[in-house]
């Protein structure tokens, strides 16, 4: 009678301690949206200082957060068609995720930018890829998809080496769960 008893307690001791380490390990989606602005903030702050590069009001001139420039004008550029199947076996869940990927940028950099994004571009599918298939359902049937959008544009402006991306944006999103 002890024995199943000691069993049962040290198999509840084991789980409760595997939950905990998950608990304080694993960050949340406000932990990861924090350090994704901390990183392309200080990403920006980097290339601003190693270039010199300040508007007036103290931003990079290629922080997303800084004021628009009058007169600067803003493109949209093709980032490529995403149809991604999801496939999780232990909910027994199959999610399909479709939809085109924009990116923004100022006009003045759109050269510079199709240079980066012709030598990363498989690299950049990839992380829209990952970042998507690492995405919780909430994430994802989220109106605005703003975490996603966050977590795209800070590995891509990551991935290209400089924050020349100012937004991305879904075009055409669908979401099923089958």
């Amino acid at each position: 009678m002890i024995k199943p008893l000691l069993v049962s307690v040290f198999v509840a001791i084991v789980i409760l301690t595997e939950c905990m380490f998950a608990y304080f390990l694993i960050p949340s989606s406000s932990d990861v949206e924090a350090w994704a602005k901390e990183k392309a903030q200080h990403a920006t702050t980097a290339a601003s200082t190693e270039h010199g590069e300040a508007t007036e009001n103290g931003h990079a001139a290629g922080d997303p957060h800084a004021a628009h420039q009058p007169g600067e004008h803003e493109v949209e550029i093709e980032l490529g068609k995403y149809n991604i199947v999801i496939h999780q076996p232990a909910a027994n869940l199959t999610m399909r995720v479709n939809f085109h990927l924009i990116g923004t940028l100022p006009e003045k950099e759109l050269a510079s930018f199709e240079t980066l994004f012709h030598h990363n571009e498989h690299r950049l599918r990839d992380q829209v890829i990952f970042e998507i298939r690492n995405s919780r359902v909430e994430d994802l049937v989220d109106p605005g998809l703003a975490l996603l959008k966050r977590k795209i544009l800070a590995k891509s402006n990551e991935l290209l080496g400089q924050p020349v991306l100012r937004a991305v944006l879904f075009s055409d999103f669908s979401f099923i769960e089958q």
